[in-house]
């Protein structure tokens, strides 16, 4: 037998597991640690109805892909390519693979899951950390990947219960309670007193990572997505050892101390400042978190958040298109839509139809998460899915988003306005305008930008690469990454927004972000007027202290290789196959209309533009009115003037008259809209 069976053979072993976690032979061969009866998420009784669930439609994907994609390619992960020193990625996937295997043995037990759930286990309990900071004495701190690690095995050690062997519940329990609950608890006091975790370093181990600077990470993360990752598996670990560990009660208080603490510097109107996606990734571990706590100390948290108000958060950021269904508003790095487990927790909890709706999407339920087993463990199939009457067409989300919409349907129109201050996870994007109409991405926000500036798909970050303004071809204020994708300096101030019953206009100005930059901006203003559901009016006016070139840039989506650009005189087509959009250009001064393309390796994707440009001078005033159609169709005549103080937009398009006057302010406000 070679030396390379012999370790695998190994390892497949419970005691192999016990000396992994490094516990005493004697322990490893003849503890007898009890096996607590399960229950941290559902209970034998659950079983019957999670299995109906899963028997569902929209079910179909996610439980054939956990149980039948890639078994084999699994193992020889774990068995041959897993590197420990790789916690980034190959630890998190290591993680997914036993959250994905227990589940599925627990609901419908199966030797082949068993067996790869076990495999597993023995390969994450091998890591000798399972995070890749440390405090100033050297010791690990659980930011990111030891809290998601930890809550990997918890579920692991509930949910196969008896089917573990004495070794292995022994070796998972020392290591949550000497190793894991202790890391992600330095985590959150780190978090709360900024002083207390001055210090932090990266690993130098760490093989998963590129240069990052953590040192101002108990700072950076308090406020963010990874608060809750920590105070999850803080919590975990507590619920899972209450009664075995003296400091397990403690931990569920600071865990629940830190969701209540959190809870209180969110939004007001139940927006995530970080956007939808990580809403997602948040509110996952958060209703885990909650759900803990419920079932292990009988603690009802349900009523620290408006948990309805945030699944109407989520139908907002919706932004159905064709070939992504479960497309989203995607503002900085945020790329995709709300995940299942939060929305079917709060549709069990709260009856509420908005998440149920938002669940019964084509592709809502998630194939390859592994999280999606939480979703079926929640979801309640008698909650009706429909949309909450009360949720508005029109409404502003933090950061500072103005969101507008013609409906709910696929061939409705979506407009986003970015302003307002800085966020986590964000891009250089103030003032950038995202527009969805016909089912398609027509003015679009790059997605999947690179985290690391020697990446060139860094550029997808920055002003250049969005539907916003550039001085000099220059951007606004943005960060270098060596402390992460955290938030700038950079505001834009929203000085109007008004709606009507098939309108809506608002005005913006970024010149703060551009001053930052050490460009001349004294005015950076952006008006955007909406004419549902196919028509959108820009007028950029850009005030500056001395002479300096602006280019208006409107980015086209091409992901998919099926997006063009052409540009002729005073006007471009942004086309994709669903739908169009024609924009025509008018300017106080002489301006050039062009097509262009990011200057990125094709081999990366070609990423197209259409550019409005004026030359050198200290006031600029652009108008740019867009029309959308679906493919095939005509787009109708418009008519742009300039009058001393103002513009005006006249015609027709697809059967709506159009007539609108914007009368730009003496005083260098918003301008005003009539119609």
């Amino acid at each position: 037998m070679s030396s390379g069976q012999s370790r695998r053979r190994f390892l497949q072993t419970s005691a192999g597991l016990g000396l992994i976690a490094g516990l005493p032979r004697s322990l490893a061969a003849d503890s007898a640690v009890p096996v607590p009866a399960p229950g941290l998420l559902f209970g034998p009784g659950d079983i019957p109805r999670i299995r109906a669930t899963l028997g569902r439609p929209q079910f179909a994907a996610f439980w054939k892909a956990a149980r039948e994609t890639g078994p084999a390619a699994d193992e020889r992960f774990l068995r041959d390519q897993i590197r420990l020193s790789n916690r980034v990625s190959d630890l998190a996937r290591a993680g997914q693979i036993l959250v994905r295997s227990s589940f599925v043995h627990a609901v419908e037990p199966d030797a082949g899951q068993l067996r790869l759930a076990r495999l597993a286990l023995s390969r994450v309990m091998e890591y000798p950390r399972w995070d890749w900071i440390l405090d100033r004495g050297g010791r690990t701190v659980g930011v990111m990947r030891a809290p998601t690690t930890c809550v990997a095995a918890i579920l692991a050690y509930d949910w196969l219960g008896a089917d573990l062997g004495a070794a292995e519940r022994a070796a998972i329990e020392r290591r949550i309670g000497e190793d894991a609950g202790p890391a992600c608890r330095r985590a959150v006091l780190g978090e709360n007193s900024h002083d207390f975790a001055a210090g932090w370093t990266v690993d130098p181990d760490e093989k998963g990572l590129g240069p990052l600077d953590v040192s101002r990470w108990p700072e950076i993360l308090d406020g963010t997505n990874l608060r809750i990752i920590a105070t999850a598996g803080l919590t975990a670990a507590g619920c899972l050892l209450r009664g075995r560990h003296p400091e397990a009660e403690a931990w569920c208080d600071e865990g629940e101390a830190s969701l209540r603490l959190f809870a209180s510097r969110l939004p007001s109107d139940a927006s995530f400042p970080e956007q939808v996606g990580y809403w997602s990734f948040t509110f996952t571990f958060y209703c885990l978190a909650l759900e803990m706590l419920r079932r292990s100390r009988g603690t009802d948290m349900r009523g620290v958040l408006d948990f309805p108000a945030m699944a109407r958060f989520a139908l907002a950021s919706a932004a159905p298109t064709v070939g992504r269904t479960i497309d989203c508003i995607n503002i900085g790095d945020c790329s995709g839509f709300a995940s299942p487990p939060p929305l079917a927790w709060i549709g069990r909890e709260f009856r509420d139809g908005t998440s149920q709706h938002l669940l019964a999407r084509p592709d809502a339920i998630h194939a390859d998460e592994a999280t999606s087993c939480l979703a079926a463990i929640w979801f309640d199939p008698g909650v009706p899915p429909r949309i909450a009457a009360d949720a508005p067409l029109d409404r502003q989300a933090a950061p500072g988003l103005v969101i507008s919409r013609s409906g709910w349907a696929l061939d409705d129109s979506i407009v986003c306005l970015r302003s307002g201050g800085p966020s986590n996870h964000e891009h250089a994007d103030r003032n950038s305008v995202i527009f969805m109409a016909h089912g398609e991405r027509l003015l679009t926000d790059p997605l999947h930008a690179s985290y690391s500036r020697s990446d060139p798909k860094w550029l997808l970050r920055l002003t250049e690469a969005h539907t916003a303004v550039l001085i000099d071809g220059r951007g606004h204020v943005y960060f270098d990454d060596l402390a992460g994708t955290h938030s700038s300096t950079a505001s834009a101030t929203l000085l109007d927004h008004r709606v009507g019953p098939d309108w809506m206009c608002a005005t913006s100005d970024a010149a703060d972000a551009y001053r930052r930059a050490g460009l001349p901006a004294v005015r950076v203003l952006r008006t955007i007027v909406f004419l549902k559901p196919e028509i959108l009016i820009f007028l950029d006016q850009v005030t500056l202290d001395r002479p300096a070139s602006v280019q208006a840039r409107f980015q086209a989506y091409n992901d998919d290789g099926n997006g063009s650009v052409a540009a002729t005189g005073g006007a471009f087509v942004i086309s994709r196959p669903g739908s169009s959009l024609r924009a025509r250009v008018a300017s106080r001064l002489p301006v050039t209309v062009s097509a262009g393309r990011l200057g990125l390796p094709s081999s990366g994707g070609v990423y197209p533009f259409a550019e409005v440009a004026s030359d050198q001078s200290p006031s600029h005033s652009i108008l740019t009115v867009c029309t959308a159609a679906p493919a095939g169709s005509d787009h109708g005549p418009l008519l742009l003037e300039a009058d001393p103080v103002g513009w005006h937009v006249r015609g027709s398009h697809r059967g709506r008259a159009v007539a609108v006057r914007i009368a730009e302010s003496a005083d260098g406000g918003a301008p005003s809209v009539i119609f």
